[in-house]
Formats: structure tokens, C-alpha cells, sequence
């Protein structure tokens, strides 16, 4: 029936991390034989109920729904469980260390629970309204992730003889324990599943149910299929590593390390969630903000404090009070789109097909991407015009000028895709030929700002920076003459870059948007740069923007996979006879001096539809020296 037993568990190894026991718990026969308790009696320490009330305030709900939906799982976990330590000889190996062990991984869980957006990739007006049921799905899962050592790894006698069998009910009579001496210690997670509804209250595992991203992740999780259980295996976890860690006297916190979701990625749900089910768009009349088909104009005061309050209601607390600093969070990070003075606020003239709406609204430019997480949600676009008054010239609308760019390619290749239609047919020409000079004019006061990768400045040498092989440089394009033969150049140019590269989706995007002005080259908050007649691309930024464009977010897994397949290409210059992929320049300017930043350095600018002939940036420095490329810190 049972293995044959040679060690009955006796000893309380790890009892110095033990809470002590309050009366009636110590009460043990000379015999051997452990009384049971009652939930109320066995978590009467002083230690499970501050673990209690922690529990309580993390999940922030009334009384009464948390004791029906977490109090009742908890009671039914801890007298199943009753005094059984964790393990025979690791963590948690004393008397109702099971116990103590269930009430920090939830704690722990839970606190990691709160800096995730539940479910990933949600529709944003979803999240609310689901947050506490993944919270409960998190606590029941801290329940279980043990649970099935009780039913594989022990052995339960009880006095009169009778094994226990715990999937049918909690043990009555006084008992003793043995662990089994041959034992998978990967069965326990399966196991799991014979306990789910001894532990999950009904009315809880009825709510779960009606989840349909939640509930197969939760089943999953407690029937040992932690590869298929998502978000909740990782949080579960990584909480059982940071309880384990604590009770062996690690450091608990740096098994709760998680890649922190940015501020921007929770900046881009709440702009959803407002854009979709609060804020009034395309009203011909009073109207919170319009759609155009490209982007969506929102009205500035009502956008960034709307947003504001949905941030704080939805706890998170990082996010700037000051209007100004939001709006140059959203500028910095491509959430909203800068007029021709690098200003996030613009100020625009509305008007429908019935008449004028407003002569003068000051606006925010979000791009549809950005609005919607899936552009078919979109309104049809609105029947009017939204103007920025920078593009009004005259009374006479045939006076309207293209913009001019001296940092922009006057010539393209013959198979360059064109911009997109919105772009070709908007009304919006936001900048005017002297604010256009101005944007140009390469000086301190603009590139003395520049907006650096902080977190990219102290350097590591990592597999991403070094590859094993020979240095690779491009052939050179000297005996080109762009000036009298610029169909040769580009056919040249094109000879040497395959057409899987040139008409690559991530060089497609970059090409589209610094011919729509929407990614500029040289200026403070560029993360493309000349220097020295190549080209420097900022990283991660510029593959940040780009995840921000195909997957609504800057996630370090969707960047990190774009960039690695732009390095596949082969297409940058290497650094120093050590093969470094990526290179670093020094910026010099008036607010900022000698700051690093990192990038790819690459010859063929037409690549990007950037100008030959484009002069380098003046404040660009390119490290050569090898010392100083280790060496460096955030100033050198």
C-alpha cells in the first residue's frame, strides 16, 4: 500500500525560524501524536495574523467578500495542513512550517501581483473590472503550489490506525507524519489538482470561471502545468523562491526581481481605456477629441487630468502631478506626437462639415497606434478639420507650402514605398517654413538637451555587444558621385543590401517616419544621428519606438527580439579589433556635458532615407579609444 517507512519525522529541523506557538499548540502526547486544531487555533501566532492583516490590505476589499472568497481558502488550507512543516529537511522543516510557508508565498505573490496589468495585452477597460479576480487567482494559487505534498510526499497516520487520505477530508484524530524515502519530488505539483476544491471556496472558483483569459491559466496552474499556466506561474514562482530565500536566510527581494513594466506601457493602457469607454470622440459639437484616420486630437486639460485620476485609481503612483512633465514623458517616448517647436500641446483650429467647433483648442497628437489597441476599434474618421495654425499661411489655401527639410532626403530610391495614404492626404502640415529654420538650426540650445539612454551608459560586455569572427565593414560607395548620377547611387546602394533587408518591415517603418517628419534625425530627442558621414542609431530607443508601433508596447521581449534580428543583418560596423556591435559617442552641450550613449554606427544612410550629403551632428563625439570605451561610466 505504502512504501515501507524507514524514518518517522520526529525532529523539528529549522525550528529557530519557527514562530513560537501559542497554548494549545505545544500540547504534543509523550507518545508522539499530534492534536489537531481548528483554523482559528492554529493561525492564533502572532506572526499569521500580522501575515493575515497584510493580506488584507493588499488586496483592499471589505470585509465580508474577503472572508467568503480568501479567509474561507486559507482556513481550508491551514486545517488540512495543520502542523506539517514544508519539507523533511529544507525550507520551512518545523512544526506548521506548511502553514507559515502558504501565508508568505501569498503575501509575496500578491505583492508582486500589483505591478503587473492583468490580463497582458487586455482591453484596457477590462483591467479594472478583472483585478480582483486575478488577485484571488494568485492567493489560491499560493495555496496550492504545495498542496500536493500532503497527498505524495507524507505519510499520515492517525491513532486509530486509518491512513489518511487528504483529498476527502481533514484529519480529526490525533496523528503522526513519515515522509516518504523514495519520492518524485516533481509529483507534487499534479498532485495539486486532487485538492482544488478542498481549498477554492465554490463561489470563488464560480467567479474565476467567468474570466475566459484567466480561468484555463489558473486551471493549468493548479493541475501542475506550470508551462502552460502564464503570468500566474511566473508571480507564484517567483514568490515561493522569495518565501524559501527569507527562510534560509537569503535575500528575499532579489528573488521578486521582475522586469518592471514601464511607465509609459501603463500610460498607453490608461490612454486606451479613456479613449475607448470615457472620453467623447469625433462629437460635432461639444467632443473630447477627434479622430482624423492617422491620429487622434485629444483636448489637453481634459486628456492629462482624465488620465491622471485613472492612473491613481488604478494604483499606480509614479506617474508626474505636473501637466508639463507628463506631456514630455509622452513627447519623449512617442506616445504623442511634437509640433514643429518640439512642443507636445498644440494649438489647432477645429472645424466640422456643419461649421466651426472652436477657433483655438489646444490639443494633444496621439497616434492611432498608440490609441487603439487594435486599429479596427477605431471610430470612421471625423467629417471636419483638425489645423494646427502653424500650417495656416494666408487667407489663400493654395499658399500652403510642403515643408522643407534640410534633414530629411530630398531624393529617395525608386522602389521606396511611399508615405501612407493618411499621411499623403492629411490636411495637417503642422510645420511652417520659418518654424521649420528653426527646428534645422543645429545649436547648443537644441542638442544641448539632448534626451540620452541613461540606463544604456554603463556598459557590460555581453554576447549582444561582441560576436566571435572577423570584422565586418561594408564596401565602400567613394566613386559615386551623388551630386551627378544619383540614380547610379541608389542603384549601387541597393547592390549592396539585399532586398530582404532593404524592404524589411522594421527599415520600412523607419523610412515611413522620417518621411512624415515623425522621426527626426539630429535633433534633442532623436535616436537617429549622423556622425563622422555614418549614421548612429540610438539603442534601444529606436527598436523601443518601433515595438511601441507593431505591438502597442516597448515590452523588453518584443524590443530585444528587433533588435537581435536587426543585428542578424550584418549591416553596422563593428568596434575595435574585439568585434563590439555596439558603439558609443560623447555629447557635449551646454546643460549636458561628456554623457555617454550607445548605438549602431552604419554607412548606408540611404538605408533610411537619409541624405548623403546631411552634415554630422557638431555635438557627436565617436569613441575610438578602446580604454575609454570599457572604462567610462554615465561622465568621463
Amino acid at each position: 500500500m505504502f512504501p515501507t517507512i524507514t524514518k518517522l519525522f520526529r525532529g523539528i529541523s529549522g525550528a529557530e525560524n519557527a514562530d513560537t506557538f501559542t497554548q494549545p499548540h505545544k500540547e504534543i502526547a509523550s507518545n508522539g501524536w499530534h492534536i489537531p486544531y481548528n483554523a482559528k487555533q492554529l493561525l492564533n501566532t502572532p506572526k499569521r495574523q500580522k501575515l493575515l492583516s497584510l493580506i488584507w490590505q493588499r488586496v483592499s476589499m471589505d470585509k465580508t467578500r474577503f472572508d467568503n472568497l480568501y479567509l474561507q481558502a486559507i482556513n481550508n488550507y491551514v486545517e488540512i495542513v495543520q502542523l506539517l512543516p514544508a519539507s523533511e529537511s529544507h525550507h520551512h522543516s518545523y512544526l506548521g512550517g506548511m502553514i507559515d510557508h502558504g501565508l508568505e508565498v501569498i503575501n509575496y505573490a500578491l505583492k508582486l501581483r500589483q505591478s503587473y496589468l492583468l490580463p497582458i495585452g487586455g482591453d484596457p477597460e477590462d483591467i479594472p473590472r478583472q483585478t480582483e479576480a486575478w488577485s484571488a487567482a494568485v492567493m489560491y494559487g499560493a495555496l496550492l503550489h504545495d498542496i500536493g505534498k500532503v497527498v505524495v510526499d507524507i505519510s499520515v497516520e492517525m491513532d486509530n490506525g486509518q491512513i489518511w487520505t487528504p483529498w476527502t477530508y481533514c484529519i480529526n484524530l490525533p496523528y503522526r507524519f513519515i515522509y516518504y524515502q523514495k519520492r518524485d519530488y516533481s509529483l507534487h505539483q499534479s498532485a495539486a489538482a486532487l485538492m482544488v476544491m478542498r481549498i477554492v471556496p465554490e463561489e470563488g472558483m464560480t467567479w474565476l470561471s467567468q474570466f475566459p483569459d484567466l480561468f484555463p491559466l489558473f486551471l493549468n496552474l493548479s493541475s501542475g502545468h506550470l508551462e502552460k499556466a502564464g503570468v500566474l506561474a511566473e508571480i507564484i514562482q517567483k514568490a515561493d523562491m522569495s518565501s524559501v530565500s527569507n527562510n534560509l536566510g537569503g535575500d528575499p527581494t532579489k528573488a521578486l526581481v521582475k522586469p518592471i513594466q514601464s511607465l509609459m506601457s501603463k500610460m498607453i493602457t490608461s490612454i486606451r481605456y479613456l479613449v475607448s469607454s470615457e472620453l467623447s470622440i469625433n462629437g460635432q459639437h461639444g467632443s473630447d477629441g477627434w479622430f482624423d484616420g492617422t491620429d487622434i486630437w485629444l483636448v489637453s486639460k481634459t486628456f492629462t487630468d482624465k488620465m491622471k485620476a485613472n492612473l491613481l485609481q488604478n494604483g499606480i503612483t509614479d506617474a508626474p502631478t505636473d501637466n508639463a512633465k507628463i506631456f514630455n514623458i509622452l513627447k519623449e517616448h512617442g506616445i504623442a506626437l511634437a509640433n514643429s517647436e518640439n512642443k507636445t500641446v498644440w494649438a489647432c483650429r477645429v472645424e466640422s462639415d456643419t461649421g466651426l467647433i472652436a477657433e483655438k483648442l489646444t490639443l494633444i497628437r496621439i497616434p492611432a497606434n498608440v490609441a487603439y489597441s487594435n486599429i479596427t476599434h477605431a471610430p470612421e474618421p471625423f467629417k471636419g478639420t483638425v489645423t494646427p495654425l502653424l500650417a495656416i499661411v494666408n487667407d489663400n489655401p493654395t499658399d500652403t507650402a510642403q515643408p522643407k527639410s534640410d534633414l530629411l532626403p530630398l531624393n529617395h530610391s525608386q522602389n521606396e514605398e511611399p508615405a501612407p495614404q493618411s499621411i499623403q492626404n492629411s490636411q495637417l502640415n503642422p510645420i511652417s517654413s520659418e518654424a521649420d529654420n528653426k527646428t534645422h538650426d543645429l545649436n547648443d540650445a537644441v542638442l544641448g538637451l539632448f534626451n540620452t539612454e541613461i540606463a544604456e551608459t554603463t556598459h557590460h560586455v555581453t554576447p549582444l555587444d561582441r560576436e566571435e569572427g572577423k570584422k565586418i565593414t561594408p564596401q565602400s560607395t567613394a566613386n559615386i558621385d551623388v551630386h551627378e548620377n544619383e540614380e547610379i547611387a541608389i542603384q549601387h546602394q541597393q547592390s549592396e543590401i539585399s532586398d530582404e533587408i532593404y524592404n524589411h518591415p522594421f527599415f520600412k517603418w523607419v523610412r515611413s517616419q522620417i518621411i512624415a517628419k515623425k522621426l527626426t534625425v539630429n535633433t534633442q530627442t532623436a535616436c537617429i544621428h549622423t556622425v563622422e558621414n555614418k549614421l548612429f542609431i540610438v539603442t534601444p530607443k529606436l527598436f523601443q519606438k518601433y515595438s511601441l508601433h507593431i505591438n502597442g508596447n516597448d515590452d523588453y521581449d518584443n524590443w530585444r527580439k528587433v533588435q537581435l534580428e536587426f543585428q542578424s543583418f550584418k549591416i553596422h560596423l563593428k568596434f575595435s579589433e574585439e568585434n563590439f556591435n555596439i558603439w558609443k559617442c560623447l555629447i557635449s552641450g551646454k546643460r549636458k556635458k561628456n554623457v555617454i550613449i550607445k548605438g549602431y554606427l552604419i554607412e548606408e544612410k540611404r538605408l533610411f532615407s537619409i541624405d548623403t550629403n546631411l552634415p554630422n551632428n557638431p555635438h557627436l563625439t565617436l569613441i575610438h579609444d578602446i580604454d575609454t570605451y570599457k572604462n567610462n561610466k554615465d561622465k568621463i
